[in-house]
């Protein structure tokens, strides 16, 4: 995709966007440097806020050991002491879907900044 194309869908999917939301999603992902250059352009598979419970991260560990998945486990726990000093609070959550591979990305609305972000193989 060229970057004019890229800039216009950009554009329609801000316009498109609830003006709820807290700053531009699209450009607070974007201050994530790590991320891979198809990130730029991907559309949003789903956005939402969701309060984030203690018990959620629990079960996510437990779940992950019962199964025994190393890897798994791993992520639930950098997930968990990133997404500790947000218990209690709303967090903007956003899913991108590409071939063989998905992101999700935890916002504090608060700070409009990335507060964790993860990508697991499809």
């Amino acid at each position: 995709m060229l970057k004019e194309e890229c800039l216009a869908k950009s554009a329609e999917e801000a316009a498109d966007r609830q003006s709820d939301e807290p700053g531009d999603i699209r450009d607070i992902i974007q201050q994530c440097v790590e991320l891979p250059p198809e990130i730029s352009c991907a559309e949003f598979t789903r956005v939402n806020e969701r309060l984030l419970d203690p018990q959620l991260l629990s079960f996510l560990a437990s779940d992950a050991k019962a199964q025994d998945q190393a890897d798994r486990l791993t992520r639930v726990q950098r997930r968990k002491q990133a997404l500790s000093p947000y218990l209690g609070k709303i967090l903007t959550c956003v899913f991108i879907r590409l071939p063989g591979i998905h992101y999700t990305f935890e916002i504090d609305p608060e700070s409009e900044r990335v507060v964790h972000w993860e990508w697991q193989a499809n």
